[in-house]
C-alpha cells in the first residue's frame, strides 16, 4: 500500500545518506584546513662542552619556540611551517630552524615530491596503532621510527607513549659554529618520545633528550661533545594540548559514531512505527468483521 511505499522510500533515503555520511561527509569535516595551527612552550636544558677543559660547562636553562601554522594550501595539499628556535637567558637565539612540510590534509601523512621525500605523518595516524609508525622531528629533520611502548593516562586523556632511538646530522643547521660545513660537521645520539591521543592522532607532548658531536667531514671520525641537551612541554602547555586532544577525540567520536548510530535509530524507528501502524489496523479491522459478523448472526 502507500503507507508501506512511503515508509520503504524514506527508510532507503536514511540508509543512503548514512553512508554518503559515513565515506564523504563525517571524513570531510575532520580534514586539517588552513586555519590548523599548534603552539606549545618548551622547556630545554643545555649542558655545553668545553674543549679546553673536557668537561661539560653545567646546566643552562633555556626557552624553546614550537610551532605549527599553514603558509599555504594546493587542493589536499598543505604546506605547513614547523618552527623551532632555541633562545638563551638572555632571548638571544642559538639554534633556529623553519621546515616546511607538505601534508595530505585527508590524512595528516607527508606528500613526497621533487623536494621532500619525506614519509609518515605530521604527528601520528589517526586510531594510532600499538605498533610503529615514522615522525619527522622539527629539531633533526630525519624519520624516526616511533615505536608504541605503553598506555599512558594525562589529566584524564589515555594517551599512547612511543619512543625512537636514533641519529641524525645537523651540519647544515649548525654552519654558524666555528668550522662546521668546512672541516666539521655535527651528528648527533637522540632519544625522542611522544604522547599521542589515539583517536585523534594528535601529539600532546614530546621529550627528547641528545648530544651532538663534531665530527671531521674527511673521515667521519667523532671529535668531541658540542652540546648535551633535553627539551620538553611546560605543564601548562601539556594541559593546553590535553583539552585541544579531548575536543579533536569528542568530535571524531560523534561524527563517526554518534551521528551514524543516531540514523540507523531513525530506520528502526521508521520501521517500528510502520509495522505499529499496521498491526493497529489490523486490530481494527478485525473487530470490524466480528462485529458484523455478530450483528449478521443466524437467524431463527
Amino acid at each position: 500500500d502507500k503507507n508501506k511505499e512511503i515508509t520503504i522510500g524514506f527508510a532507503v533515503f536514511i540508509f543512503i545518506f548514512g553512508v554518503l555520511w559515513i565515506f564523504v561527509l563525517a571524513p570531510s569535516f575532520l580534514y586539517l584546513d588552513e586555519s590548523f595551527n599548534y603552539r606549545a612552550d618548551i622547556s630545554s636544558v643545555d649542558n655545553f662542552y668545553n674543549e679546553e677543559t673536557q668537561n661539560f660547562s653545567g646546566e643552562q636553562v633555556s626557552t624553546t619556540i614550537f610551532r605549527y601554522s599553514v603558509v599555504a594550501r594546493r587542493g589536499d595539499i598543505l604546506d605547513i611551517s614547523n618552527v623551532f628556535e632555541v633562545r638563551n637567558t638572555e632571548g638571544l637565539p642559538f639554534f633556529s630552524t623553519d621546515r616546511i612540510y607538505r601534508i595530505d590534509r585527508r590524512t595528516g601523512e607527508h606528500v613526497q615530491d621533487a623536494t621532500s621525500n619525506r614519509t609518515g605523518y605530521l604527528f601520528a595516524p589517526r586510531n594510532a596503532p600499538k605498533g610503529s609508525y615514522t615522525y619527522w622531528h622539527v629539531n633533526y629533520n630525519s624519520p624516526a621510527q616511533m615505536i608504541f611502548q605503553n598506555e599512558e593516562e594525562i589529566y584524564g586523556l589515555k594517551v599512547y607513549r612511543y619512543e625512537s632511538d636514533y641519529h641524525a646530522d645537523q651540519t647544515e643547521d649548525l654552519r654558524n659554529l666555528p668550522g662546521v660545513g668546512e672541516t666539521k660537521g655535527m651528528n648527533l645520539d637522540i632519544n625522542l618520545q611522544l604522547w599521542i591521543e589515539p583517536v585523534s592522532g594528535r601529539m600532546v607532548k614530546y621529550e627528547d633528550k641528545a648530544i651532538a658531536y663534531y665530527y671531521d667531514l674527511q673521515t667521519g671520525e667523532r671529535l668531541n661533545p658540542w652540546n648535551k641537551f633535553n627539551n620538553n612541554f611546560t605543564e601548562e602547555s601539556i594541559e593546553n594540548q590535553v583539552n585541544l586532544a579531548k575536543s579533536e577525540k569528542q568530535k571524531i567520536i560523534l561524527l563517526k559514531w554518534l551521528v551514524p548510530a543516531l540514523l540507523l535509530l531513525a530506520i528502526i524507528a521508521v520501521f517500528f512505527i510502520h509495522f505499529q501502524n499496521y498491526s493497529n489496523k489490523s486490530y481494527i479491522n478485525n473487530l470490524r468483521v466480528k462485529s458484523i459478523i455478530s450483528d449478521n448472526g443466524p437467524s431463527s
